[in-house]
């Protein structure tokens, strides 16, 4: 069931704002009737795919609008395009927090981008809650006005690691990823969990963003003959990488993949079943895309964007979204910035409906989703997993 602790009035009411702003702060991009929320997003460029969960958030403001709103206030989104590029993403940002003037921010997909944006949003402390990039040094170290409404690198990264050992008799297990953060906040983790549970890498491999062939990492991992293969690579270097250790002749080793790719899109970017096949990534989710308990959030999603070709990506910031209007609707219609932020600190087990694990958010911790469940293709069909041979 969804919960919302009981103690929101006491605590908006002894919250002192963190920063020394005036009335007119608390109130900036607040009317009578609207509500209006930065959306940064790429909305261009080659991780233009990823946009797709800034999609499925916004189609989540209509329902609640076409629902009446919250205490008679519209979700209003001010849309800006990062293009998952750190300069258009921090030109972005200040355009939405000085001359848009916002209420709050949600959304971001890539990491990088993210990372850039902290130290402006920080400084600015209207809330600001990540719904798609997963790095943990973008919430880590703790400030008031950022929270982070899907599974961090870490939290994906260590579930990564706990699918991969619970295949029976796995103790070799191969590494391969981009040299940059993104990647590094899921390998490290699972980095983490491999050596608390006595496992070392036996090979650990970089392939580059842009990277057209994988041929010398594969023959590299060829030697080893791993048992499991972890690769924290992006949708294009993933295909090519899944593409040559099929040619090569290891199509039948498994591969765990991370939040940055979807099931679904690695198998069109290949073309072919057998390639993906052994393939895993971390699934945020309930259910298949497909799946019953999906469904309703596909139909959402066509409702307000009819010609919307859904992936993993489509629903991923929903939730956060959800979580967002629960503390909106517990502060009542006298909302400031401060009081929204006390409020997203009393979220507790937040089920969304959506996502695999609840949403907690604390004052000493605002990373709030702590697991994910896994996808693969089981006997032909995507499937969700607890853990290996373990429908979720």
């Amino acid at each position: 069931m969804k919960r919302f602790m009981p103690l929101l009035a006491a605590a908006t009411l002894a919250a002192t704002p963190l920063f020394a702003q005036d009335d007119d702060w608390e109130t900036t991009g607040l009317t009578d009737d609207a509500i209006t929320i930065g959306v940064m997003g790429p909305f261009s460029g080659n991780a233009s795919s990823y946009s797709k969960a800034l999609i499925g958030m916004m189609a989540f403001y209509e329902k609640v609008n076409e629902e009446g709103g919250i205490h008679g206030r519209k979700l209003v989104a001010v849309q800006e395009d990062t293009a998952c590029d750190s300069a258009k993403g921090l030109a972005a940002a200040k355009k939405l927090i000085s001359q848009d003037e916002v209420f709050m921010l949600q959304g971001n997909s890539c990491s990088g981008v993210a990372l850039a944006l902290r130290p402006t949003i920080e400084e600015a402390g209207l809330p600001w809650i990540v719904a798609h990039a997963v790095s943990d040094s973008i919430s880590d170290p703790l400030v008031r006005n950022i929270f982070h409404g899907v599974p961090t690198g870490r939290a994906n990264g260590r579930a990564m690691a706990a699918f991969v050992l619970s295949k029976p008799e796995t103790s070799n297990v191969a590494i391969i990823e981009h040299s940059n953060d993104w990647a590094h906040s899921y390998s490290n983790p699972a980095r983490e969990y491999l050596t608390e549970n006595g496992v070392t890498p036996s090979i650990e491999l970089t392939m580059e963003r842009g990277q057209t062939d994988a041929t010398a990492q594969v023959q590299k991992i060829r030697q080893e003959k791993p048992d499991f293969i972890i690769a924290a690579l992006y949708e294009a270097e993933t295909a090519i990488f899944l593409r040559d250790l099929k040619k090569y002749g290891m199509g039948d080793i498994p591969v765990m993949g991370t939040a940055g790719t979807d099931l679904e899109n690695t198998l069109k970017r290949t073309g072919d079943f057998d390639t993906v096949r052994n393939y895993y990534v971390i699934h945020s989710y309930v259910d298949n895309l497909d799946g019953p308990l999906m469904q309703p959030w596909g139909d959402m999603i066509h409702k307000y964007y009819p010609d919307e070709e859904l992936s993993t990506f489509s629903f991923v910031s929903i939730g956060s979204a959800e979580a967002l209007v629960a503390a909106l609707k517990a502060v009542g219609p006298d909302l400031t910035r401060s009081k929204l932020m006390a409020a997203l600190e009393e979220v507790r087990d937040f089920d969304t409906g959506i996502l695999s694990d609840a949403i907690t958010w604390t004052p000493e911790d605002h990373q709030g989703v702590k697991g994910s469940a896994v996808a693969g293709f089981v006997d032909g069909e995507p499937t969700v997993l607890k853990a290996w041979s373990q429908p979720y």
